[in-house]
């Protein structure tokens, strides 16, 4: 293991930041696992970087609950990459896996028998499996507490390398638990966060110390994200660029090798089951670094604008978006997303506020809310 993690540990420096904007490179931080089903074990959690100037700011995005890091922040898609435009802007920027997605370790992943029956019937028959079998390993993938455990090894390793003490976190949808359950309990370490569509509070939430029984594989294929997810919510003209599906899909399998082997043609996206998954109401109180939360109208905006009353944080903006859904960072209002956040992390202000509440109309047009 030692000999693992010292190769693992001769990754990092490959790539310093040298330059604005750069290609983009791939970490690979060791850690060591906490997952009943590989603990103990020296691997490597993923981590992308677009490097900014020397001794730029550093921030680091946090997926959602199937996509990995690449497609959601990285994504080679004409002006819809977020971390380019941060890094243009000068902050280093870095984007995690977690376990179970990208080109992190998935344990258990790789057998489709640890699929759900249901899914194994609906998605798997015939490509690969024959017939539908008992999983090999009947438990969740990890707890939620693991991931922060996995967060904090990231963010500690950012906080060495660039030798900053405190850097800027961001998090999209089951990211903003990740991200706020994390800054709760580690905000000594947080400068400024932004919550793009942060997924609401549990009051009551009990995590186990391990995870529950079930599966530690699930399946999403192209037409559930997309036909059924994604094109529900698209109510505006224009709102989706007609070439981004595909691009976003091509990108998600790319990080996906086996994935694009199973299923329908064109392939299935693998993550873990969000089951020991949440963050409490009092988790959100105690998130007290300044905070932007950005949520499109076509979002369970009620729910989410529930968790920015929540937060503790006396320096805090939301922001509202017209025609924009739960994939606003790959809609035409990735404009108006990626200004706010980079106003935000660069100043602690949204249209020039440091509280209160903003809007993006329609044609992407800011405006202060009364």
């Amino acid at each position: 293991m030692k000999a693992l993690a010292a190769a693992l540990a001769a990754c990092l420096v490959m790539h310093p930041p040298a330059h604005a904007a750069g290609p983009s490179t791939d970490l690979f931080v060791p850690w060591t696992s906490t997952l009943p089903i590989d603990r103990g074990q020296v691997v490597g959690i993923h981590v992308r970087h677009k490097a900014g100037p020397p001794g730029a700011p550093p921030v680091l995005f946090v997926h959602g609950a199937t996509g990995p890091g690449v497609p959601d922040f990285d994504l080679d898609f004409k002006d819809y990459n977020w971390m380019a435009t941060l890094a243009d802007a000068g902050f280093d920027t870095y984007a995690v896996d977690l376990t179970g997605y990208g080109s992190s370790p998935r344990p258990g992943m790789d057998d489709p028998c640890n699929a759900s029956e249901k899914q194994q019937t609906d998605i798997l028959l015939h490509r690969p499996l024959k017939a539908v079998c008992p999983a090999s390993y009947p438990f969740g993938l990890s707890t939620i507490a693991d991931e922060w455990r996995e967060i904090d090894a990231v963010v500690d390793f950012i906080r060495d390398a660039t030798q900053h003490p405190k850097i800027d976190i961001v998090g999209w949808s089951a990211g903003g638990p990740r991200v706020g359950g994390y800054v709760a309990q580690h905000g000594d370490k947080i400068d400024r966060v932004v919550l793009y569509a942060p997924s609401p509070t549990i009051p009551n939430l009990n995590i186990p110390d391990q995870p529950s029984p079930g599966n530690p594989l699930y399946l999403q294929t192209k037409e559930a994200l997309m036909r059924g997810r994604w094109a529900a919510d698209e109510k505006c003209a224009g709102q989706v660029d007609p070439g981004i599906r595909e691009a976003v899909w091509r990108t998600t399998l790319d990080w996906d090798r086996i994935g694009r082997s199973w299923g329908p043609e064109e392939g299935v996206m693998r993550s873990p089951p969000l089951k020991d998954f949440g963050w409490a109401p009092e988790m959100a109180a105690k998130v007290v670094a300044p905070t932007l939360v950005v949520v499109g109208e076509f979002d369970r905006l009620a729910e989410r604008h529930t968790v920015y009353e929540q937060l503790g944080a006396k320096q805090k903006v939301f922001m509202r978006v017209a025609c924009a859904s739960h994939f606003m960072v790959w809609e035409k209002q990735h404009v108006a997303l990626q200004r706010m956040s980079l106003e935000w992390l660069q100043k602690g202000t949204a249209l020039g506020q440091t509280s209160g509440e903003i809007q993006a109309d329609a044609a992407g047009i800011i405006n202060k809310l009364p």
